[in-house]
């Protein structure tokens, strides 16, 4: 039976109005698949396991009478109206204290439509001046899933997949239905018959959610360390013939058995290495610390677990009194120490070399063109130079480093049979000119060893010696957003272990290149968080 109007609607705050005019308009006009694929960063979704079948609204009002006599001038015919418990509970979850307001909920049928609409009302002085559409105010389409508990699993996986985030939920004893909001471009809600228990849990993470985070957290220094203790072991190197005992690995790598297995057994957990009784093999991850790996991290995991583990206890020192932390540590800079300590080096260098598989993609990214010359800036071993003249066999190169790089760059080059087309220079890019004339340079992990002042100096010698129109490709990791944790951690270990070095935002990279006759086109991707900055050189 229809609800009987005695509000009157132009009480109701002309927002409130208009997201009521909204959801009528939309759910008349508007597709499952419309509906779905307005929320979704990526095409696709479960459409076809979804039913559209209303609009959840909420409004603030100071009467639930004003809300109804606005639905039936927008032609809805309100049918039912019922205390609104689960809507009231996410409310207080939201806001994180009650709002001290009733809330009710109408639900209304849409004449000539096979759709209807839920208004949510949040009434009473708590209404319309403490809400507002962008307090408490929403409207979201609702999907009933249509199949088995297999089938909704699936189609709440395939909707996590194509990047809708949990938004709250609960279930609804009342109607005994369970609610998952979702959250993507727009809300979204899924309702399901009965109390899914599992898929709630699986929603709304587990109760202890918050300090078994932080337990991670704040333990994040045992996996660090575990992995970097079997990477010096060569534990993985033993694996690569095939499965072993715990006892044999000890006998191998000189340790107790038992000791080891704890250790083992951590590090299985943490889907490094895969466990079969008391025999271990290699998981993908743990392969990737054998020393003949393509892509091999295990220099990185020694020196992450190593050196650059002890100078992160310096961290305070370095927030209390500024500095680097590896200095406070250590006495000296990381490259004064590396110059009296020769096995420290050779693992640094083989740590960073680790870290450079997506220089292979680089090349792709680049607009090269079929002939001209390639200026490589501090361009190191030459494996980049290289890669980039191997795929554009019209074009010549130049190295530019320092004198001490040149010899090793001039064996990269040769074994990557470009030699004959690419040339070594030795000079350092704040006192010596940069080589005149490219038509690509590139600067590649170069920017983040220094600070704005000495990036600064660089742009400007890089700057000088590239005719108008000149590309430059910075290979960087940017900053991208405050959720970039890649970016933001090696922000923190550039601070930790370098005097001058730190990573920037997207934004700071395209001013610094504009205060130096720059202008930044484009951003490629790469892994990792790294990525191209493709920048022309401007007109002075």
């Amino acid at each position: 039976m229809a609800l009987t109007e005695t509000g009157d609607h132009e009480a109701l705050d002309e927002p409130e109005y208009r997201r009521l005019a909204e959801a009528v308009r939309s759910t008349r006009s508007t597709s499952t698949e419309q509906a779905l694929a307005a929320a979704l960063d990526v095409p696709g979704g479960p459409a076809a396991h979804l039913e559209f079948t209303h609009t959840a609204v909420l409004v603030a009002a100071r009467s639930v009478d004003d809300v109804v006599a606005a639905l039936v001038e927008l032609g809805v015919r309100p049918e039912e109206q019922v205390p609104d418990e689960p809507t009231r509970d996410r409310l207080a979850r939201l806001t994180g204290h009650d709002l001290g307001a009733d809330v009710r909920l109408v639900r209304c049928a849409l004449p000539g439509c096979p759709r209807g609409l839920e208004v949510s009302v949040l009434g009473g002085p708590a209404g319309p001046d403490r809400s507002g559409p962008d307090r408490f105010g929403w409207a979201h389409p609702v999907f009933r899933v249509a199949g088995d508990e297999v089938v909704s699993r699936g189609v709440y996986e395939a909707l996590r997949d194509a990047g809708l985030v949990p938004d709250g939920g609960g279930h609804d004893p009342r109607g005994n239905a369970t609610a998952l909001h979702l959250r993507g471009r727009t809300g979204v809600e899924l309702r399901l018959p009965g109390h899914r228990t599992d898929l709630l849990r699986r929603h709304l993470g587990r109760p202890d959610e918050a300090r078994r985070a932080m337990f991670e957290l704040v333990t994040g220094a045992w996996r660090t360390r575990a992995v970097a203790a079997v990477a010096e072991l060569g534990v993985a190197d033993l694996l690569a013939g095939g499965p072993r005992t715990t006892a044999d690995l000890a006998e191998r790598t000189g340790t107790r058995p038992r000791e080891l297995h704890r250790v083992l057994a951590f590090l299985g957990a943490l889907d490094v290495l895969h466990r079969d009784g008391d025999a271990w093999s290699l998981t993908e991850a743990g392969a990737l610390l054998r020393a003949d790996a393509d892509g091999s991290l295990r220099d990185l995991a020694r020196l992450y677990g190593g050196l650059f583990y002890l100078s992160f206890t310096a961290l305070e020192q370095t927030l209390r009194v500024g500095g680097s932390a590896f200095e406070h540590f250590y006495g000296v800079l990381p490259f004064e120490h590396f110059a009296v300590h020769p096995a420290d080096a050779r693992l640094f260098e083989g740590a960073m070399a680790a870290g450079t598989s997506f220089l292979n993609l680089v090349p792709g990214l680049l607009d090269l063109p079929e002939t001209g010359t390639v200026v490589d800036v501090a361009g190191g071993d030459g494996r980049l130079l290289g890669l980039v003249l191997a795929a554009a066999p019209g074009l010549r190169g130049v190295l530019f480093d320092r004198p001490h790089v040149a010899g090793a760059a001039r064996e990269v080059l040769a074994r990557s049979g470009c030699a004959d087309r690419a040339e070594v220079v030795a000079g350092d890019f704040f006192t010596d000119p940069v080589p005149a004339g490219g038509d690509v340079y590139l600067l590649s992990r170069v920017l983040h060893d220094w600070d704005d002042e000495r990036c600064s100096t660089i742009l400007r010698n890089v700057r000088s010696a590239m005719p108008d129109g000149a590309l430059l490709a910075v290979v960087e990791r940017p900053i991208r957003d405050d959720r970039s944790v890649l970016p933001l951690s090696f922000n923190v270990h550039m601070m930790v272990n370098t005097a001058l070095g730190g990573e920037r935002t997207a934004d700071r990279h395209r001013e610094l290149l504009a205060e130096h006759g720059f202008t930044l086109e484009d951003i490629r991707e790469l892994p990792l968080d790294m990525a191209v900055l493709v920048a022309r050189a401007t007109p002075v």
